[in-house]
């Protein structure tokens, strides 16, 4: 253990206000740690407007198509809303009023601001997202029947949905369903991947805003000799279809803002009613408008009131078919010759100091200008404001960067959490950063658009629970077969328990006792599977743990007839019940078993008790509870869809799924949180202080080529510029386009910044940083003079700011020798620290280890009877007793594969002791699913090797009998023989693999060693398990076993201090260790050395003068008997050359067991 870890352990990470508690009042920040006044926006007050924004904001009824252009923090959507406000101050009826945003999330920030602002009560607020703007026409279209074919009102086929419907179009092509469609050879082998299914999507996208058939896709494929594309076209006629046939009313993304300008276009009346109601239009974020968009707004606001704001410089959205660049054209479609578009440009900043404006206006600089830039700051700033690159080691070190930079300012400088945000470029990124920052103890808020509902740890059980309960009932209603190695015992159990012999792998069982819904610790799990083997071996069953933990969940009751207490497994199997009851009844829905699961799982008032309390527990049970909202609402929409689907088929659905699910149940609102998100997701917000991190060359930018693999912007190029010009297009002009995109990307990242802006990276053999960091921060002499004689230095990133962290660095420093003050101020530190109001874990010398007192001081076992010694353990108790403790408690590592191929062996061996070779390989055949291994070339080799040793325990069986003349009259016969002590009395108890006769009737034991050491040859004549198995011979417990032998019966296996089974009679050496019988000696056969014969190492009998034999027995109950025991290796064990201690971590003779304060 290190000296610097602490002593004790707590719930979680500590909050930051709990190291602010301990800090010193001049330390604790020029503001006030406190949670912010509202979550919503709020407008400033119009005497703060600038001219340009008054113009804005002053625009009269009559005023025209206006398109308003601006830099980040320019105050473009606060012009608009003022816009907004006024005119329904004025008496505008809030229906007549529509406010266009491009995704739902800004919508509600804007609902939120004009609604707070204008101070009035709207029955539908006029802020709608685009698509939902679409949407809200399809259905009012649909109402009037414009939409014909579409019976039932308008759906939107999220995009998870329509991945599903592609992917299972091209398996059925795979698998020979359907005809006609044939890929280029180059592509078939990434027909089935998750990146040609996203090509698909983006290249129906673009047909769909510039409105292409399947026909025409098909003839400009073979006009230009693309193959894919008529491929492609094929693939796009049997996806209409199949949306038509299986959900007509459904539209995916793309098409119902299509679809909704196409009913404006042929339905004069019904665009009129809509012109009519609307007076004035205002579009927010226009650079972020796809062709479709473009086209919606050109058909409804041509020539009439439409206010449009843009800043072309920061798109998100590019990847999705944004195009900043056709501003112009827009203006041009939307003006008419009466009532042209007027453009206003706002060129005064509101929130960037002067330091990150520059910074973000040199990246700016890099992207082709469509507006002008010019910015001017409103007015001097008081805090100092500031632009900043670092780069750090690696990404671990740069996400602990981060999160001391967040700690810094929060606890030091009194900046709240809430406004500081973190900004990646990706999601995988972002997962990194957020565990990394949580793990710190700082509140984080990621949007749920960044994983898919099947991947949260809250979701996963239920969907686990609702599997198995499928599986139930398919095997229930088709019959299953007892599973491979469990006989007829296991078919009787299944038949009379009416439960399918195997539905549920043990594996599967731990994950779902060990879940967010079980909530059980591995030590819950241990104990669980030792309660149900210790029940079943007590009533004489002989079935493994695993069987029993499976069994336990599966069959109703099993718990309570083995009398075995265990939350966690009550929860799941009642959770199992009631999801085959709800799946049995009539009409059953994926929607209703998922809520029977849920109900009975329990965890519902717990985790909203721990939301409501906060902390680190609430907040990961917002997560949970969003995270079963949004399955709840997938299951809902799968059933609306889907009607005579089950939840087999949702299952199905969701495997399918591989992109995260756009769902209404947003994250819940947290105050006092730190920010996660890409920057598609921080568009259109603000913080004081923004951390970009991930700035990495070759992932921003990343300028690998989109839609290459089916040619998706070569197909726009056709559509816009023509066949010809689109092929004289280069490709190093589409690396341009692809490079401007993410540096919009990245500026609108930086400029969400508004006093701070640190952009982060790391260097390191397999990353190096990326340019853009030159952009935010020069590495220039007039900026940094060390630039003249080296690079951007690495910076090293400080211990965090966290109580465990400050607390382990004052231990470590107190037990400095030198300097000696150094000591003592860190010892004062300590005792201030453990006198806190709130409690510091491992501050107080009384929670250290190596201070702590024992837990138990009383000797292990009973000083009253005699100590249990089992042959099979003496050399282990004399080579290191605190080794035996370690193992005979369980608390050594899981067995490995090759302890369980011994144990199958020997359990072969002893249900067939003299069977040939053939059959005890067919016995092998038949367990061998007992081992629970997953095919492999591993597996194969173990199973080789086991055959191998039953092959040769085959030949040791004949050569004994043949050879030399012994005959077997037991096997795994168990004994208990008393051994007197000087100072304790030794009970030996163990068992025989064989006990076999010789010539002279005497009985000699026969132990069978699957391992691949043995004992050197000279240790062979005292070799302590051998000689504890001649001193039970010599008791006369051969004679006991052979008259107790009962061949064929059930093996029992060895569970802790009750490891052997003990014979109704306990025999005893005579007084002095004088034999009661004669022993004929003991036998070690090797069967797992790779050897092609076994080989037998053969201790001779012991003579009735050898008494070194039970000396080592009663030693051996002397080092075990008290309530401590001794670890012993060599030195070289220590940490130097030689074998490595078995215990290290605990044991005191390494250094890494030895306590903190030696």
């Amino acid at each position: 253990m290190s000296d610097l870890a602490p002593a004790s352990s707590s719930t979680g990470p500590e909050r930051p206000e709990a190291l602010a508690a301990v800090l010193p009042e001049g330390r604790r920040g020029r503001w006030s740690i406190s949670a912010p006044e509202s979550l919503g926006a709020r407008l400033p007050a119009v005497q703060q407007l600038d001219d340009g924004q008054l113009t804005v904001a002053g625009l009269d009824p009559g005023c025209g198509p206006h398109l308003v252009l601006g830099a980040p923090g320019t105050g473009r959507t606060t012009a608009v809303l003022h816009l907004a406000v006024r005119r329904l101050r004025e008496g505008l009826d809030p229906d007549r009023l529509l406010i266009l945003t491009p995704s739902r999330s800004s919508a509600a920030r804007v609902r939120d601001a004009l609604t707070g602002a204008a101070a009035m009560t709207m029955s539908t607020p006029p802020v709608r997202a685009w698509q939902a703007y679409a949407f809200d026409l399809l259905r009012r279209a649909h109402l009037q029947g414009l939409l014909p074919g579409v019976e039932n009102p308008p759906k939107l086929l999220s995009g998870p949905e329509q991945d599903v419907l592609i992917r299972e179009l091209l398996e059925g092509h795979a698998h020979g369903v359907g005809s006609g469609l044939v890929w280029p050879e180059d592509l078939r082998e990434a027909v089935t991947t998750r990146g040609f299914r996203r090509e698909i999507r983006e290249l129906f996208d673009r047909m769909s805003e510039h409105l292409l058939t399947p026909e025409d896709l098909d003839r400009l494929g073979a006009r230009l000799n693309r193959p894919d594309w008529r491929a492609a076209a094929i693939l796009r006629r049997e996806y209409q279809a199949v949306r038509r046939l299986r959900m007509p009313e459904a539209f995916d993304p793309a098409a119902l803002v299509t679809e909704a300008a196409r009913v404006l276009e042929r339905h004069p009346r019904f665009l009129d009613q809509e012109q009519n109601r609307l007076e004035l239009v205002i579009a927010e974020d226009l650079q972020e408008a796809t062709r479709s968009v473009q086209r919606l707004l050109t058909v409804l606001c041509g020539g009439r009131d439409v206010v449009m704001t843009a800043c072309p410089d920061t798109v998100v959205q590019g990847f999705r078919g944004a195009r900043p660049d056709a501003l112009r054209e827009i203006a041009q479609d939307l003006g008419t010759g009466q009532r042209p578009v007027t453009t206003r440009l706002l060129d005064r900043g509101h929130r960037m100091g002067p330091e990150v404006q520059e910074a973000w206006q040199r990246v700016a600089q890099r992207i082709p200008a469509v507006t002008a830039r010019r910015v001017r700051q409103a007015s001097p700033r008081e805090l100092q404001d500031s632009a900043r690159a670092v780069v750090l080691a690696s990404a671990l070190h740069e996400a602990r960067w981060i999160g001391h930079g967040i700690l810094h300012r929060h606890l030091l400088d009194g900046v709240p959490l809430e406004d500081m945000a973190v900004i990646v470029r990706s999601g995988a990124r972002l997962a990194s950063v957020q565990r990394h920052l949580e793990g710190l103890g700082i509140p984080v808020t990621t949007s749920a658009a960044e994983t898919a509902v099947r991947e949260e740890p809250a979701v996963k059980p239920l969907l686990a629970a609702l599997h198995l309960v499928v599986a139930a009932d398919r095997s229930e209603r088709h019959g299953t077969a007892p599973a491979p190695g469990e006989g007829e015992e296991s078919a009787q159990t299944a038949e009379t328990a009416g439960e399918p012999a195997a539905v549920l792998e043990a594996a599967e069982a731990v994950e779902l006792l060990s879940s967010r819904i079980g909530g059980a610790s591995a030590m819950d799990i241990r104990r669980l599977r030792q309660r149900l083997r210790y029940a079943e071996l007590r009533d004489g069953g002989g079935r493994t743990s695993d069987r029993l933990l499976v069994e336990a969940l599966l069959i109703p009751g099993a718990l309570e007839t083995a009398g075995v207490r265990s939350a966690p497994a009550r929860r799941v199997a009642r959770m199992l019940q009631a999801g085959r009851t709800a799946l049995s009844a009539p009409n059953a829905t994926a929607e209703t078993v998922l809520w029977a699961l849920w109900e009975a799982a329990g965890v519902a008032g717990r985790w909203q008790r721990d939301a409501l309390d906060g902390g680190e527990a609430g907040r990961r049970a917002d997560r949970d509870l969003d995270a079963v909202v949004g399955l709840f609402e997938m299951a809902e929409r799968f059933v609306d869809h889907l009607p005579g689907a089950g939840a087999a088929e949702f299952l199905d659905f969701l495997e399918l799924q591989e992109l995260p699910m756009d769902t209404l149940a947003a994250r819940a609102p947290t105050r006092a949180t730190v920010e996660i998100m890409t920057p598609a997701t921080a568009a259109g917000r603000q913080w004081p202080v923004v951390f970009v991190a991930g700035v990495q060359e070759g992932q921003w930018p990343n300028t690998a080529l989109r839609g290459q693999l089916l040619g998706t912007d070569l197909l726009t190029d056709v559509v816009e510029l023509g066949p010809e010009a689109a092929q004289r297009t280069s490709p190093v002009s589409r690396l341009n386009l692809v490079r401007y995109d993410e540096l919009r990307s990245f500026s609108t990242a930086v400029s969400r910044a508004g006093r701070e802006l640190v952009v982060t990276a790391a260097a390191d053999q397999d990353e190096e940083p990326s340019e853009f960091l030159g952009l935010i921060d020069p590495w220039e002499v007039d900026r940094h003079p060390e630039a003249a004689r080296e690079s951007r230095p690495v910076v090293k990133a400080p211990r965090p700011l966290t109580l465990r962290a400050l607390t382990a660095e004052l231990r470590a420093a107190a037990q400095t020798p030198e300097p000696p003050e150094l000591a003592e101020a860190a010892v004062r530190s300590l005792h201030r620290l453990s006198r806190a109001r709130t409690r510091v874990p491992g501050a107080d010398p009384g929670e250290w280890w190596g201070l702590a007192p024992l837990s138990s001081v009383g000797p292990v076992l009973d000083p009253g009877e005699p100590v249990p010694v089992s042959p099979s353990r003496i050399e282990t108790i004399n080579r290191s007793p605190l080794d035996w403790f370690v193992s005979t408690a369980r608390a050594e590592e899981a067995t490995d594969p090759s302890r369980a191929l011994g144990t199958l062996v020997h359990s072969i061996a002893e249900e067939a002791p003299e069977a040939p070779g053939s059959e005890l390989l067919e016995h092998l055949e038949r367990r061998w699913p007992e081992l629970g291994l997953a095919q492999s070339w591993e597996t194969d080799l173990l199973k080789e090797r086991a055959r191998g040793m039953l092959r040769k325990y085959a030949m040791y069986v004949i050569e004994a009998r043949k050879d030399l003349g012994r005959e077997l009259v037991a096997v795994e016969g168990s004994f208990s023989v008393l051994v007197r002590g000087r100072a304790r009395d030794a009970l030996l108890r163990g068992r025989v693999d064989r006990l076999e006769v010789d010539s002279h009737g005497r009985f000699v034991v026969v132990d069978l060693k699957t391992g691949t050491t043995q004992p050197a040859k000279g240790d062979v004549p005292t070799h302590p398990q051998l000689g504890a198995y001649q001193v039970a011979l010599a008791a006369g417990a051969g004679a006991a076993m052979a008259k107790a032998s009962r061949p064929g019966r059930e093996p029992i296996t060895e569970e802790g201090f009750l490891a052997e089974e003990e014979p109704d009679v306990v025999l005893e050496l005579g007084e002095d260790g004088v034999m009661v019988a004669e022993p004929g000696g003991a036998v070690l056969v090797q069967l797992g050395r790779t050897t092609a014969k076994y080989t037998q190492q053969t201790q001779e009998p012991l003579a009735p003068e050898d008494d070194w034999a039970r000396e080592l027995v009663t030693a051996a109950a002397d080092l075990i008997a008290g309530d401590r025991f001794l670890a012993r290796h060599s030195a070289q064990n220590a940490g130097g050359r030689g074998s490595p201690c078995r215990l290290p971590g605990i044991c005191p003779l390494c250094n890494e067991g030895r306590q903190v304060t030696e």
